[in-house]
């Protein structure tokens, strides 16, 4: 029979060696040698085993290799078969490539905390430039941390980016800086002062030819909204989009054109929603619900949310930041004005009265102030979405009514053309400076970020 383990805690096992051939299977119930491997291989791997590696396969070894299997998108039953026997060998391979590895990334190469931790022999500090070391990584591979950057600071936002790694990476998500995620760290990263470039998952956006985007633009009291509507029209019609269907005033008004990704054949078809849109909450919820990308363009209402009516009626609100349990209890802050909390005060959170599918991959994009605010909503009350399979660009700071239309047509025009989303960032945040610029404001840092493509693309190009 020939060999195909190659880690050392598997290979050399009869009853493994059948499993990788094929033609046998190890599952609850199982005792011997070949399920003590098993339980060890886990364990290296960092999976709790009340027990430790007895050789019994019972629940605690099932419950582990469910979650290895989970993480590898295998679906099903907590089975050791051939995939998964060979997903477990490479993932071990790599635990036994540690102690041969040395730290070489200009990055991490010459510090001596970091290269404890890939020992083994101390934990990542809780503050210092080691962990700086590891933001700055994270966030240059497009592992977002949005609040605090690369502040020095161990917290749960940098422990949730190790986790978004980890789960790329195939790694067990524990969120800690383990000597495995450090090697990995260490081979992946882009070279200082470098970015990795990411794609929208196009492959996943576009189905059956057709890539469905929903712009919708909020209320403003003083009627800018209708000046950028106007505008966003002119220039969809510019860009060569023909409006087709319904074209009553309170429709859902529909462009379509192709699209200008090289070397693939398809059609963008937009939805547009507005202030004249009947029932236009519904029709925006809509397009977060079926529609590969969704794009709101408008006030973010301190926080609570897209509006399509005026700031005193909770009539037309699609509600993120407030009326969810878990702002009652305080897991998550509510929207950060008090007399908007107050008109919001009894209406349900939008993100748990929708349903959402877990099995489509989608890109929504909120232009307005400082939503940057919605993502802790949009990432903890969106059943059955994480970064896997729902991106999001959001806004680090107030934006101007005056970019309202621009920023949605720059995101149209590059998902049209198949553009990075390091490409589309820099262009939105560039705008946004100028706009600063010309009303003799300075802001440090970009205005938007991208949250959840790290784990879109691997490598990096200049």
């Amino acid at each position: 029979m020939p060999t195909l383990l190659r880690s050392q805690a598997l290979s050399g096992n009869p009853e493994l060696a059948r499993v990788a051939a094929g033609e046998a299977t190890v599952a609850r119930g199982a005792r011997g040698e070949g399920t003590r491997a098993l339980q060890r291989g886990l364990l290296d791997l960092g999976y709790a085993l009340q027990g430790g590696a007895d050789g019994i396969f019972g629940r605690a070894t099932e419950a582990a290799l469910l979650s290895f299997r989970a993480l590898h998108r295998r679906i099903g039953a907590a089975v050791l078969d051939a995939p998964t026997i060979a997903l477990l060998d490479a993932s071990l391979l790599r635990i036994e490539a540690i102690p041969g590895h040395t730290l070489a990334h200009p990055r991490f190469a010459d510090d001596p905390l970091l290269r404890r931790v890939l020992a083994g022999t101390a934990p990542l500090p809780r503050v210092g430039q080691s962990v700086a070391r590891i933001q700055a990584a994270l966030r240059d591979l497009l592992f977002a941390l949005p609040r605090w950057g690369a502040d020095g600071f161990l917290g749960d936002e940098t422990r949730e980016a190790i986790r978004q790694l980890q789960r790329w990476q195939g790694i067990r998500p524990g969120g800690e800086l383990s000597p495995l995620t450090l090697m990995v760290l260490d081979q992946i990263a882009p070279p200082p002062d470098a970015q990795a470039v990411r794609d929208p998952d196009y492959n996943r956006l576009i189905r059956d030819g057709i890539l469905t985007v929903t712009v919708a633009v909020g209320y403003d009291e003083d009627k800018n909204d209708l000046r950028e509507l106007t505008e966003l029209r002119a220039a969809l019609h510019g860009e060569g989009f023909v409006q087709s269907g319904d074209s009553a005033a309170g429709a859902v008004h529909t462009y379509t054109r192709a699209l200008l990704i090289p070397g693939r054949v398809g059609t963008m078809r937009l939805r547009l929603v507005s202030r004249h849109t009947e029932a236009a909450e519904e029709r925006f919820a809509d397009g977060l619900i079926q529609d590969a990308v969704t794009i709101y363009s408008g006030h973010a209402r301190y926080g609570t949310g897209p509006d399509f009516d005026h700031i005193d009626s909770s009539a037309e609100n699609f509600v993120i930041g407030v009326g969810a349990p878990q702002h009652l209890v305080g897991e998550l802050e509510p929207g950060y004005n008090p007399h908007m909390n107050q008109i919001l005060r009894g209406v349900p959170n939008d993100l748990l009265t929708r349903r959402f599918d877990p099995q489509r991959y989608q890109l929504w994009s909120f232009f307005g102030c400082t939503t940057r605010h919605y993502l802790d909503e949009l990432r903890t009350l969106v059943d059955g979405k994480s970064t896997d399979n729902l991106d999001l660009i959001v806004s680090t700071r107030p934006l101007y009514w005056s970019d309202s239309a621009f920023y949605p047509l720059a995101q149209v025009r590059a998902l049209l053309r198949g553009q990075s989303i390091n490409a589309l960032t820099r262009a939105l945040s560039d705008q946004a400076a100028a706009t600063e610029s010309r009303l003799g404001q300075s802001i440090a840092g970009d205005a938007f970020l991208a949250d959840g493509f790290g784990d879109n693309a691997p490598g990096w190009r200049p």
